[in-house]
């Protein structure tokens, strides 16, 4: 499958975005892909895009605006096709989008875009995000229920998948949705005619081990820049503790794979996170950190490259002690004489803690970063880091007793001086968000929780 047509498939959904490149340019390339790859994986790309950009939408819901939008592209791919068909297309399904007993999906803030009119509507719509909790993974069926799905569903058992797995996956590239599905559809059609065949199945599933390893390590990764704030400062307390790294090389490491995600993982076509993490892990097991590596991690960098990164990922992360974190916070690290005083800070503070998920490290680390970002800029740094002390010593605190309840896989230790809702709060994230690939968003608000708790509470 052509992957210039995915992303011609974002021209369909903004026709206006490409008005400066003309409308031949936007018909002649997009009827060309539609020849090419034919009606049904035509539609099949529109489903994943909007049950990414819909996740909250039914399956009547997303597939009735793919229909719409694959109808447009037939329409307007005819000989005869005036030359502002996609134009006018676009603006009908803008104008259905705000009525009243509209078939599509209900998006957040969809009645402030219908208040627009024309050009300006049609980007608003196109703009649209959801931005709820992630749902959770497509949990795997069995033989049996593939099997019976299949048979119910046969004629659009393809794009019933579609939709499970990208409102499931939608902050990765398209590519990936669909080179998931066409595997998942022929293992369906392989093994259950005539009837469930078991090794059939084994077989499948073991050939597409590797390939679902690195789909998990991506969605993860993926939903963590999108979602997670200050997720560079995170990620370099990660690679400190997961490879002992200083401040230096895993503030250079992290920098270098935050910028490939931001590149990338929103991008339709798959090639271009293929080629950021393929470069990523020539620095990442490079001669020169190779030396400094545990077997473990050589071993790892013996895999092929998008089999290297979920490898890394799932090495054990160690808990890094340095001597010089400045206990109280000084107002040194304001000074431009201290160049990233304030990054190196929580870098310090963070590679302590080997345990706690990168969600929750982001986010906690993200508060101390706030705080002290604010004295900065203050007309008494001294007086006002003076003020926050305490509150940055609680946070940090929370830290220390995050990473000992996640370190110890038990429930939490409630304790008697919490409230009751605090002893909520407390819970639900060390149950939701202790393990390595927890939920960014979910585990971003639930931290926050946490923390707005304990600053109510004396150390």
């Amino acid at each position: 499958m052509r992957n210039t047509a995915l992303i011609l498939i974002i021209a369909l959904i903004v026709p206006a975005l490409l008005a400066d490149k003309g409308k031949n340019y936007t018909k002649e390339n997009v009827c060309q892909e539609l020849k090419a790859i034919g009606i049904e994986k035509f539609k099949e790309m529109f489903t994943v895009l909007y049950s990414q950009k819909f996740p909250n939408g039914t399956f009547e819901e997303v597939n009735c605006v793919a229909d719409e939008m694959t109808k447009l592209a037939e329409k307007c791919c005819k000989d005869d096709a005036s030359p502002d068909c996609y134009d006018k297309g676009a603006t009908e399904i803008s104008e259905k989008s705000c009525g009243k007993d509209s078939p599509f999906p209900k998006h957040p803030g969809i009645e402030q875009c219908c208040t627009l009119q024309g050009h300006e509507r049609k980007l608003c719509l196109a703009s649209l995000r959801y931005s709820a909790d992630e749902l959770p993974s497509l949990i795997e069926p069995t033989n049996e229920e593939i099997c019976t799905e299949y048979t119910q569903y046969k004629k659009n058992y393809s794009v019933r998948y579609v939709y499970e797995f990208a409102r499931r996956h939608r902050n990765i590239p398209a590519g990936f949705v669909l080179n998931a599905t066409q595997h998942h559809v022929r293992m369906a059609k392989r093994c259950c005619h005539p009837a469930v065949k078991i090794s059939c199945f084994l077989e499948e599933r073991l050939q597409m081990g590797s390939a679902n390893i690195f789909l998990r390590f991506l969605s993860n990764v993926c939903n963590n820049q999108v979602n997670l704030k200050s997720y560079k400062i995170g990620l370099s307390a990660y690679y400190g503790n997961l490879l002992g790294l200083s401040f230096e090389d895993a503030s250079a490491i992290s920098s270098r794979f935050q910028s490939g995600l931001e590149k990338c993982c929103l991008q339709p076509q798959p090639e271009c996170i293929i080629e950021e993490l393929t470069s990523f892990q020539k620095v990442l097991c490079s001669e020169s950190n190779l030396n400094a590596m545990s077997e473990d991690f050589r071993k790892c960098c013996r895999k092929p490259a998008l089999d290297t990164l979920p490898c890394v990922d799932d090495l054990e992360r160690q808990p890094r002690q340095h001597p010089h974190v400045a206990d109280p916070v000084s107002s040194q690290l304001c000074e431009k004489v201290q160049p990233h005083g304030i990054d190196r800070y929580l870098f310090l503070t963070g590679v302590k803690h080997s345990s706690i998920s990168l969600p929750v490290l982001t986010t906690v680390l993200n508060r101390i970063k706030s705080t002290v970002t604010a004295c900065c800029s203050s007309a008494d740094v001294t007086a006002c880091l003076t003020e926050e002390e305490s509150k940055l010593k609680k946070t940090t605190a929370l830290l220390s007793k995050l990473d000992d309840t996640c370190s110890q896989y038990s429930k939490p230790r409630k304790q008697t001086e919490r409230g009751e809702t605090q002893a909520q709060a407390w819970v639900h994230l060390t149950a939701s968000c202790c393990s390595k690939r927890s939920p960014a968003q979910l585990c971003q608000k639930l931290t926050e929780d946490v923390l707005k708790y304990d600053d109510d509470i004396a150390v």
